[in-house]
């Protein structure tokens, strides 16, 4: 009876151990899961627009827009409305209680408000808010709107005023700020465009430079601030050092004065004549040393912040000061802007980097000197006055994928990937424990307290083997020992299950 009961306690030890072992491995294989997901930027955003609840059998897209009217102060667009386009031609719109409408023809469009909004009336001039997806696959749609309506588009949780029709081939453009705008002409652009402006502006690690010759080959790692005021302080830096020095400010955003002419960027100093650098150098190293690297272009002489002009006067960035005060990253490219002169923001996006380039709305391809009567009364101006008048910003930034893969990271330095690999082999490699732990005693033996002068030897050098074999082994060796672990708890499984019905019978014979 005791090796019955032996053995059925072993058996019952076995079975707990392949339960515990299938747990574990069902742990392990949803943080593969996860860890996969982690590598994936924008992961999180992707869990949480999944787990959205929508109204059944309807158009959920829809239905979604149309519940952000309800976040819609009711006074400030009494006659709103969600609006869908679809592939055949036909509009979908839809109220702030849900109600939903179907127009493919100019008679039924001209009934949608007063179907959808009787309180309102079928004059009123309707605020109509589309997604994204009626924007960038059916803009030639929008021309069949009502003419007096004025358009939104949605998304995620912000919405922006679309400017144009897209009648004809016509720009179609999103308001992201008063005088600022973007093109929807293309959704990753247009996307990517968006989050480069709508990030928060971090003024403590933005730095402005003064490329002067003669000035410091480095730069200090933390901004310098006044000790009155609490203002960063401008930095000086010698031109030819700009590249080799954006190094020490690794993750900042640099802040630079000049005139960009076709692939060289030229800076007047303090005195002396101008001074000319590739623009496409200093954006590979600003790449290498993950700067977010801005150019602030000028049509006037590039004269650098905190210097003087030929009146003696002290040259500043003009709205430079009041930009660095604002919110988010558009108002400050907002505030740099000449008002009432919109600008035109375009990115062009690389797999760890986006080339940001802020322009006035009309002009050529990229930033000019000055040729026009305006550009010139500008220059004019910006030498009297000794205020360098921004008309133009070129900038190498930190991609909105690289910079949430960082945001992902675990451990700093390394990729996020290749931390929730190593976690998940570590997860694993305690599953395998029970084989590794008898493969590494035969690897590195146990140490003896009778080979080490004393105590603290001993425990240190068993604190050593320890910490290798958790980090280093015990990962390394699981793609063998969670294996042979795993079958052998089968293999104990299924054995007990076949011999405890001929030890059942057995006992009950003798018996």
């Amino acid at each position: 009876m005791r090796g019955n009961g032996s053995a059925i306690s072993r058996a019952s030890g076995s079975g707990r151990s392949s339960a515990a072992a299938a747990r574990a491995l069902a742990a392990c294989l949803t943080f593969c899961v996860l860890g996969a997901a982690a590598s994936e930027a924008g992961w999180l955003d992707k869990l949480v627009a999944a787990g959205e609840p929508s109204r059944p059998g309807g158009n959920g897209a829809l239905e979604r827009l149309a519940a952000r009217l309800q976040d819609l102060p009711a006074a400030a667009s009494p006659a709103a409305l969600a609006a869908q386009a679809t592939p055949e031609g036909i509009w979908r719109f839809a109220n702030r209680a849900g109600e939903i409408l179907t127009a493919g023809t100019p008679d039924e469009m001209q009934r949608v408000a007063s179907v959808l909004l009787p309180d309102v009336g079928a004059n009123a001039r309707l605020a109509i808010y589309l997604d994204e997806d009626t924007v960038f696959r059916h803009p030639a749609a929008l021309a069949d709107l009502p003419k007096a309506s004025g358009l939104n588009v949605v998304v995620g949780r912000d919405c922006y005023a679309v400017v144009g029709r897209g009648e004809a081939g016509g720009r179609l453009l999103a308001e992201v700020r008063p005088n600022l705008l973007v093109e929807l002409n293309e959704r990753r652009a247009f996307e990517e465009a968006v989050w480069q402006l709508q990030r928060p502006l971090e003024a403590a690690e933005v730095r402005v430079l003064a490329l002067e010759p003669g000035a410091p080959p480095v730069l200090p790692a933390s901004p310098r601030t006044d000790a009155t005021s609490k203002r960063a302080l401008i930095d000086a830096i010698e031109p030819a050092s700009l590249a080799a020095a954006l190094g020490a400010v690794r993750g900042q955003t640099v802040l630079i004065t000049a005139r960009i002419d076709g692939r060289l960027l030229f800076v007047q100093p303090a005195s002396g004549s101008e001074r000319s650098l590739i623009l496409a150098d200093l954006f590979a190293a600003a790449e290498e040393a993950d700067v977010n690297l801005v150019v602030l272009h000028t049509a006037a002489t590039p004269r650098q912040p905190g210097g003087r002009n030929w009146l003696w006067q002290k040259v500043e960035v003009s709205g430079l000061d009041q930009a660095l005060q604002r919110a988010r990253v558009a108002d400050f490219y907002n505030a740099l802007g000449a008002a009432n002169r919109p600008l035109l923001a375009s990115t062009v996006i690389a797999p760890r980097r986006t080339s940001l380039t802020i322009k006035p709305l009309g002009e050529a391809s990229g930033p000019a000197s000055p040729t026009g009567v305006g550009d010139m009364f500008t220059a004019v101006l910006s030498e009297i006055t000794g205020r360098v008048v921004i008309t133009a910003v070129v900038a190498s930034l930190r991609s909105a994928e690289r910079q949430r893969e960082l945001e992902l990271r675990i451990i700093p330095g390394i990729p996020a990937d290749v931390a929730a690999t190593y976690l998940l082999f570590v997860v694993l490699g305690l599953v395998g424990a029970p084989a590794s732990r008898l493969w590494w005693r035969r690897l590195w033996p146990p140490e003896a307290a009778a080979d080490y002068a004393g105590r603290v030897g001993y425990l240190a050098a068993r604190l050593v083997r320890v910490l290798c074999f958790l980090l280093v082994f015990l990962p390394l060796s699981a793609c063998l020992s969670v294996p042979l672990v795993l079958v052998r708890n089968v293999l104990g499984a299924a054995a007990y299950r076949g011999l405890l019905p001929w030890r059942t019978r057995r006992r009950a014979t003798a018996g």
